[in-house]
């Protein structure tokens, strides 16, 4: 199962006029970023909330490390279930810290610990609606928005190409194509497809062997078309990505290929948009601000309250010349890759 957790938090800066007697900050806004994807396969759902901030006076650098600049101290955050718009089950979440759910967000600008997320323990229905409501105690404000579930049943999302782990995958030229093939749950919009590439890594300093996974994104958002489903992936595209996502090894570090895991990742309407929006083209003859969409209301509220489901074929190998190009090939020749794991 993929999880990730977007982390949110917004610097915004105003410029109010050409001469040197300008404001830098805006007046402040009370600025929400909230993000949550539900999964039907998840039995822990969390929702992320966050705040925006600016100050005039003091280094913003030093505030994204203080806590109380990123997170609310007194929300309550409820998500209801509906059916047919009437409300089933309201279920109030519990603030949680994500490391000790055994989520690490990595060191950066932004504080790493605390790092608060809301938690709900409850198994979604597919034929249910779903709403999430946060409301600050402290100054009143609201802020909602409502998602469907997309169905992980077998019988609704399935692999067909590959058709067992048995099978192999051929990535061996890269002037071919492999096509993936799966059934559509109805209300999936659009498809990722992930491999989560399994390997050894020895140092050869010091003899320690350490097993690791990156995953690698081998085709994105592919729009739904209902039914069953069908896309070519060039090869060279495998190896492509292999080596951009898992980077050069240093001279001292020898890597050894493990069996992979293959993930097709399905995403409801409102997260395509979503995506598609925010990786909307830049460049230099792009001289508008990027569109801020969101399906969350309220006041200065952005973010996204989706669904997401993945299916899942483990452990299915690589083809013998298959592997033979990934320690070979001309794309991954600076990963040192030498052999295959002894796992």
């Amino acid at each position: 199962m993929l999880k990730k957790f977007i982390y949110f938090a917004m610097l915004a800066i105003t410029i109010s006029s050409c001469s040197t007697d300008f404001k830098l900050g805006a007046d402040y806004k009370d600025i929400t970023a909230v993000y949550c994807l539900l999964s039907k396969a998840d039995t822990a759902h969390y929702v992320k909330v966050t705040k925006g901030f600016y100050d005039e006076k003091q280094d913003n650098l030093i505030l994204a490390q203080n806590s109380d600049s990123i997170y609310y101290n007194n929300l309550e955050v409820k998500i209801e279930e509906l059916n047919n718009g009437i409300v089933a089950n309201s279920i109030l979440l519990q603030r949680v810290d994500l490391r000790l759910e055994g989520y690490t967000k990595e060191s950066g600008v932004f504080v790493d610990s605390p790092n608060y997320a809301y938690k709900m323990l409850h198994t979604l229905n597919p034929q249910r609606t779903y709403r999430l409501k946060i409301k600050n105690l402290a100054t009143g404000k609201e802020i909602w928005g409502e998602t469907d579930i997309i169905d992980n049943n077998q019988t609704v999302f399935s692999i067909s190409n590959p058709f067992t782990n048995f099978d192999r995958l051929n990535f061996a030229d890269a002037t071919k194509s492999y096509t993936f093939a799966w059934t559509a749950p109805s209300n999936a919009a659009f498809f990722d497809i992930v491999l989560r590439f399994w390997y050894q890594e020895k140092d050869n300093n010091t003899a320690i062997i350490a097993r690791k996974y990156k995953d690698v994104p081998l085709v994105k958002n592919i729009a739904a078309t209902g039914g069953t489903m069908g896309v070519l992936m060039e090869n060279r595209k495998f190896y492509q990505a292999l080596s951009s996502t898992l980077g050069a090894a240093p001279d001292h570090i020898s890597r050894f290929v493990d069996t992979p895991d293959l993930h097709i990742l399905a995403g409801s309407q409102a997260l395509k948009t979503y995506v598609d929006v925010n990786s909307a083209q830049g460049g230099i003859t792009y001289d508008q601000i990027k569109p801020v969409y969101t399906n969350l209301h309220g006041e200065n509220v952005m973010g996204i309250f989706s669904s997401r489901v993945t299916r899942s074929m483990d452990k299915i190998a690589f083809t013998e010349p298959t592997f033979d190009s990934i320690i070979n090939g001309q794309y991954t020749k600076n990963l040192h890759i030498i052999g295959r794991s002894t796992e």
